[in-house]
């Protein structure tokens, strides 16, 4: 990546900081700061501190040819949050440790795009779920389940990747494009009836940020792009059919009956009240306590892909959550050491990624003969 280590003195004169000054406040050398500005990249908490210090993107400091490497989400996070400049550069220390592996694939082939001519309204949410669902192959009447989400991004081309996020990233999962493949970093801590929607959500920004837009933070996207996912996940005949079966009971029934439903198809308590909110504004259920005992019933994602020694089961649900991601891994497995697949994959010993490692090849040589 190309640093523009001059951004660096730029800012600093245009906040009448010093150079001095901004190492003191950055907990650095003075040295340390002509480095960045010779060249140097500042690692970790010092992008991010740098960025807090001189009101900046992290994007600035960066020239166009990087950032056609690597776009940083612009994206809500968790419920309303915005994403701020400090958790853009902590998204992207993650994303360029995944830059070499992405610029030596041969790059993605044509991907999905949808579009939508009339707008952002309802009908438009609708149609552009009906075409998401389709591509997922769930049956009609079905919520989605976390096992159908992450087929929907494979079917949409994008490479999921498992991580145990910092605390400044309060996301369960966002989206990001390296050397323009579309990936979508994943908090391992997610509970995963917390991570369908949000999964979603990022899904559906795959399929429309291909159209060019100011590459700033958009509220009115945002919630179009809620509207679809909540389509995606409880599909009308749904919402309609779980509505009738609660809509003359008292409020205690309404959750004991909704807590059913949500147990049989593992979605949350939160989402169908919210889908049901859509098509009729009036009804009102507070479920919050209802839906912390729910999740009891769930592991979270991190649970699930984690198969203590066994390789084999570890790669094979691999293959049904991040099919991509595995197969672009499998065609460099050769060029990439014990050490570097552990940084991959987050996992934690280089002995555990030598024998992923050796089982990957075994099954690149097996599908060459």
């Amino acid at each position: 990546m190309k640093w523009e280590g001059l951004k660096v003195k730029e800012l600093a004169k245009n906040k009448k900081l010093s150079l001095q000054v901004l190492a003191d406040k950055a907990g650095v050398s003075r040295q340390t700061v002509n480095d960045w500005i010779r060249g140097q990249i500042p690692k970790g908490n010092h992008l991010l501190l740098l960025c807090k210090l001189l009101s900046a993107n992290p994007n600035v400091f960066f020239s166009d040819d990087s950032r056609s490497d690597i776009s940083v989400p612009i994206h809500r996070q968790r419920m309303h949050a915005k994403i701020t400049e400090s958790t853009q550069a902590t998204a992207l220390e993650f994303a360029k440790e995944y830059l070499s592996i992405f610029r030596n694939s041969k790059g993605p082939d044509i991907l999905p795009v949808i579009r939508t001519q009339d707008g952002k309204g309802l009908n438009d949410a609708k149609k552009i779920a009906e075409k998401l669902r389709l591509l997922s192959k769930i049956p009609e009447e079905k919520p989605f389940d976390y096992q159908h989400t992450f087929k929907l991004a494979e079917a949409l081309g994008i490479h999921v990747i498992f991580r145990d996020f910092p605390a400044s990233i309060k996301s369960y999962a966002f989206y990001i494009k390296i050397h323009e493949h579309r990936v979508v970093f994943v908090n391992n801590s997610t509970n995963i009836i917390d991570l369908i929607f949000p999964l979603l959500h990022e899904s559906v920004h795959a399929v429309r940020d291909e159209i060019n837009r100011d590459h700033e933070y958009d509220e009115a996207e945002e919630a179009f792009c809620d509207l679809v996912a909540g389509f995606v996940q409880f599909p009308p005949s749904y919402v309609e059919l779980v509505y009738n079966a609660i809509k003359k009971l008292d409020k205690p029934q309404q959750i004991h009956t909704l807590k059913s439903f949500a147990s049989t198809y593992s979605h949350s308590l939160y989402g169908i009240v919210k889908a049901i909110k859509v098509v009729t504004p009036d009804f009102e259920l507070q479920v919050g306590g209802a839906d912390a005992n729910l999740r009891k019933q769930f592991p979270t994602i991190g649970k699930i892909i984690s198969a203590g020694d066994d390789v084999r089961k570890y790669l094979q649900v691999m293959h049904v959550l991040s099919k991509n991601f595995l197969n672009l891994l499998s065609e460099q497995i050769e060029s990439i050491s014990n050490r570097k697949l552990a940084e991959i994959l987050g996992i934690d010993g280089e002995l555990d990624a030598k024998e992923i490692r050796a089982e990957l090849i075994r099954g690149l040589s097996s599908s060459q003969n």
